[in-house]
């Protein structure tokens, strides 16, 4: 439980430190800053949808053998929610590179 709360303290203090000065900005992997705020919820979410799981999920089982055991409804849907956040955050992730690329592409940015 200590970990938990400290994993959530220091991702609220790294996410309300979020301006143009801290854009989401590593190299090759740079979206627009106006989806800075987007992808840090859905990575929240993610990370709290994969907990959800660890916490539920039977105790022998690897996560890559989830799909092959029977689970508990409620460690179906962290891990149904985590497919669905984790995939929406890569379509977020994948737009904004293009258009962060598109921008630079015409001198918009």
């Amino acid at each position: 439980m200590n970990r938990l709360i400290s994993v959530c303290s220091i991702s609220s203090l790294l996410f309300l430190s979020v301006s143009r000065a801290f854009a989401f900005n590593f190299g090759l992997a740079r979206v627009p800053d106006w989806m800075d705020s987007y992808i840090g919820v859905l990575v929240v979410v993610t990370c709290i949808f994969w907990l959800g799981l660890a916490a539920t999920k039977p105790s022998g089982v690897p996560f890559k053998q989830l799909a092959n055991v029977k689970i508990s409804p409620l460690a179906n849907f962290f891990r149904i929610g985590m497919f669905i956040a984790f995939a929406i955050l890569m379509v977020i992730f994948f737009t904004g590179m293009g258009l962060r690329r598109y921008a630079e592409m015409t001198g918009a940015a």
